[in-house]
């Protein structure tokens, strides 16, 4: 499968990008992979039919004149639906998993960012240490030796 150039995705950060059919049946495979269903014909006729009911949602939206733009959000409730739908419950629950598990690491990282990542945290340690151990005047090293 190829990008699909008829539908625009809105990413979490605001930014728009076209929908990449692969991506979609990797994430669907990943899925059904971690409940033992190792068919990737699967993964692509589901990813196939999530796109049909993306096509027809763009053929109701064109009456209007405006884009459809679909967020990473619509999508991922498109594919737990179907996969529920078609019998694959675990599944569907294994998708929603790796969902929350990136948007734990997502606010993580967020939180890390805003205060500053863990450079504030050395600085400190640093001056605690004994002048035996932390020599005067010697400034830490960052990465590559810098």
């Amino acid at each position: 499968m190829k990008r699909r150039t008829e539908h625009l995705v809105e990413k979490r950060c605001g930014r728009r990008e076209f929908l990449r059919a692969t991506k979609l049946a990797r994430s669907i495979h990943l899925a059904l992979h971690s409940v033992g269903v190792d068919e990737d014909w699967r993964a692509l006729e589901l990813a196939n039919v999530v796109l049909q009911a993306l096509r027809q949602k763009r053929a109701a939206g064109d009456g209007d004149g405006s884009e459809v733009v679909l967020t990473t959000t619509e999508i991922a409730d498109a594919v737990q639906h179907l996969l529920v739908v078609t019998g694959q419950a675990p599944a569907a629950v294994a998708y929603g998993a790796v969902a929350a598990e990136r948007g734990r690491r997502r606010q993580s990282v967020a939180v890390l960012g805003r205060f500053g990542g863990p450079a504030p945290v050395v600085a400190p340690l640093l001056a605690s240490l004994p002048e035996t151990v932390a020599e005067p005047g010697l400034r830490p090293q960052r990465r590559f030796g810098e």
